[in-house]
C-alpha cells in the first residue's frame, strides 16, 4: 500500500511538472506570435503612409490633398485608388489629422485583425504605437421595447 501511494505521489508530480510546462510554452509561444504579428502590421502601416504621401504629392498638383474630414475614413475621393497604386493594403487606414499648412499628414490609424497601428506626428516627433485588442464578450439580443 504505502508503495502504490509512492509511486501516485510520483505520477501526480511529474503531471504538475508536465501541466506547468505547457502552460509557460504556450504563454511564451503566444507572446512571441503576438509581438510578430505586430511587427508587421507596423510595417503595413509604415508603407501606407509612404504611399499616402505620394498620393498627397499627386494630389498636390490638383490642388487637392488626402484628407477630407467629411468623407469617410477621412479619405478625399481618388485617395484610395493611388493608394491601391502603389500597395496593397490588406487593412483598413483612416486619416485622423492632416496639417493643410505644411501638407503633411500628421495623424492615421491601421487596424489589421486584433492589431490597431496608430501614427502621430506633433513638432516634428513621429510615434507608432501597436496595440493588440481581443474581443472578451460579445452579446447579441432582440430589442424587447416596442
Amino acid at each position: 500500500m504505502d508503495l502504490a501511494r509512492l509511486s501516485l505521489r510520483k505520477v501526480a508530480k511529474w503531471i504538475a511538472v508536465v501541466a506547468i510546462a505547457l502552460i509557460v510554452g504556450t504563454a511564451v509561444f503566444m507572446f512571441f506570435k503576438i509581438r510578430a504579428n505586430a511587427k508587421t502590421a507596423l510595417r503595413e502601416a509604415k508603407n501606407i503612409r509612404v504611399a499616402l504621401r505620394s498620393a498627397d504629392i499627386e494630389m498636390y498638383g490638383e490642388k487637392k490633398t488626402i484628407y477630407n474630414p467629411y468623407k469617410p475614413y477621412g479619405l478625399e475621393d481618388g485617395t484610395v485608388e493611388k493608394v491601391n497604386e502603389l500597395i496593397d493594403a490588406k487593412g483598413t487606414y483612416r486619416i485622423t489629422s492632416y496639417d493643410n499648412k505644411l501638407h503633411e499628414l500628421t495623424g492615421m490609424t491601421y487596424t489589421k485583425g486584433g492589431y490597431l497601428v496608430t501614427f502621430t506626428k506633433a513638432n516634428g516627433k513621429v510615434k507608432w504605437a501597436v496595440d493588440y485588442r481581443m474581443n472578451v464578450y460579445t452579446f447579441d439580443d432582440d430589442d424587447d421595447i416596442d
